[in-house]
């Protein structure tokens, strides 16, 4: 039986970052994914780099400062090794946020009335705001060059199939069990994201957290007034991502619905009218497309990444809505410890260990 020295399980941003980094020390990677690479949470996600949100937790904050730092080189690597087009975009974001909320950044400044008309001259909200100087990406776009790239490095995959359990030999991990096979390796990773937790021998403890987009489009025969949205504007009833093609993301819901990915068409309605509260001209917009994704939450909504009990398998899932942002460093701070290097950042709050 092929061994490799590491096995990847789950093909979403995470797992691809992290089988993509790992070759960069020279290791056989294999990525086990049970349906399409970078089609769950991943493909699903708004794609905002919201480092400024002053509802991360606090013990998270060095990690996504850092991971935020991280991204344009990320996405530089990305594109120069996949031949794909990441929209990474840089215009910043304006928040408008509760008085007791105030942005954790300290590039942030406050908005007057004025300046947010200014700048978004579309915009119908009332008040001053913030400017957060944050980023968004097209997750899609980036999962299709962490695909690229990772197979351009000499990631093996497998997909379509299942991973069940983390075979023992020896008294630690030393293959993965799927629906079809078995493959061996002198290490295991858990990426599987809100389906971490059906893996056994050791349940990693994720649950899913649905939530509902809406992609809207200019209606054909618009005049031409410019984009109707330059920056992420975020809102407390919804958040509004513009992309470089013209598309415009609402979002988005928090669902406690188990593993339901069904789209209610009511809820789809309620995001596009609550966008039109926020820029009236999205009125003039179709809705193109309207989806669902399950974000992998922890028990504590902080990320579960290290060794777990069993030697050599680990974990690095349970971003909730922050595993786009969170890509980079974990994937830097993953690789450093599979290898044997001091992770350059503290993990002990984030141990799989924590949950006994």
């Amino acid at each position: 039986m092929k061994t490799w020295d590491v096995i990847v399980i789950g093909g979403g941003v995470i797992g691809l970052s992290l089988a993509w980094r790992l070759k960069a020390d020279r290791l056989s990677v294999l990525v086990i994914e049970r349906h399409e690479p970078g089609r769950e949470a991943s493909y699903a996600a708004g794609g905002m780099i919201a480092s400024c949100d002053p509802h991360i937790p606090h013990t998270l904050k060095p990690l996504v400062c850092a991971s935020a730092r991280m991204y344009a080189e990320f996405v530089r690597e990305l594109q120069d090794e996949s031949g794909e087009s990441v929209d990474l975009r840089d215009a910043g974001t304006i928040a408008f946020v509760a008085n007791d909320a105030t942005p954790e950044c300290a590039d942030a400044r406050t908005l007057a009335e004025a300046e947010v008309s200014k700048i978004e001259r579309f915009l119908n909200v009332r008040g001053g705001a913030w400017f957060l100087p944050e980023s968004s990406v097209d997750p899609r776009g980036l999962g299709r060059a962490l695909i690229k790239a990772a197979r351009h490095r000499g990631v093996d995959f497998v997909t379509g199939s299942t991973a069940t359990e983390v075979l023992v030999g020896d008294g630690r991990a030393a293959a993965v069990k799927t629906t079809h096979s078995a493959y061996a390796a002198a290490a295991v990773v858990n990426c599987s994201g809100a389906w971490a937790a059906q893996i056994q021998p050791i349940g990693i403890p994720t649950h899913p957290v649905k939530g509902q987009m809406v992609c809207v489009v200019p209606q054909a025969g618009r005049p031409h007034l410019g984009p109707l949205v330059q920056h992420v504007v975020r809102t407390p009833d919804v958040y509004i991502i513009p992309r470089t093609d013209g598309r415009i993301l609402l979002g988005a819901t928090v669902e406690e619905a188990g593993f339901d990915k069904q789209v209610d068409p009511d809820t789809i309605q309620r995001l596009h009218k609550a966008g039109i509260q926020v820029v009236p001209e999205l009125a003039t917009t179709r809705i193109h497309d309207a989806w669902a994704g399950l974000r992998p939450a922890s028990p504590d909504n902080l990320p579960i990444l290290g060794e777990t009990t069993l030697p050599g398998y680990y974990a690095a899932t349970g971003h909730y809505r922050d595993g786009i942002l969170l890509a980079p460093i974990t994937a830097q701070l993953m690789a450093q410890l599979i290898t044997g290097r001091d992770p350059e950042c503290h993990l002990k709050p984030f141990s799989p260990l924590r949950f006994g």
